[in-house]
């Protein structure tokens, strides 16, 4: 049994939406890693492979900035989404309130939209060199 991206944002909505600070932290969790696999779906499909110096999260930004403006706004993005998600798993003396995770769930899903987008016009500027 597989699981898609709509599965992870589905569970992050449902968890942010808990009544507990670990079921906030673990939606805030879920909707990061939703942004992260879809970034890497897309950076697999329209990107150059990435060099293997960094850890997995750096080389998939790494990739979206080498490919221009574009790439970098998306890899800024996630970096800034990854932040949230690591004051969510780490951080666990400093305050996570709801919002945080309902913040970051709603951040995510309009990541994902712009990863799409973003798949949209690589796929297009790449059939237009062909």
């Amino acid at each position: 049994m597989s699981i898609e991206v709509e599965d992870l944002i589905g569970l992050a909505q449902q968890l942010a939406a808990g009544g507990s600070e670990c079921e906030w932290r673990s939606g805030a969790s879920r909707a990061y890693y939703a942004a992260y696999h879809q970034a890497l779906q897309v950076a697999d499909k329209c990107l150059p492979p990435g060099h293997d110096a960094a850890g997995v999260h750096q080389r998939l930004t790494d990739r979206y900035i080498a490919h221009g403006k574009k790439g970098k706004v998306l890899a800024y993005l996630l970096i800034d989404l990854k932040k949230i998600r690591t004051l969510a798993d780490y951080h666990l003396a400093d305050a996570f309130d709801q919002h945080d995770a309902t913040d970051l769930v709603a951040n995510c899903v309009a990541f994902l939209t712009r990863a799409d987008a973003f798949r949209s016009m690589a796929e297009a500027d790449a059939s237009a060199t062909v």
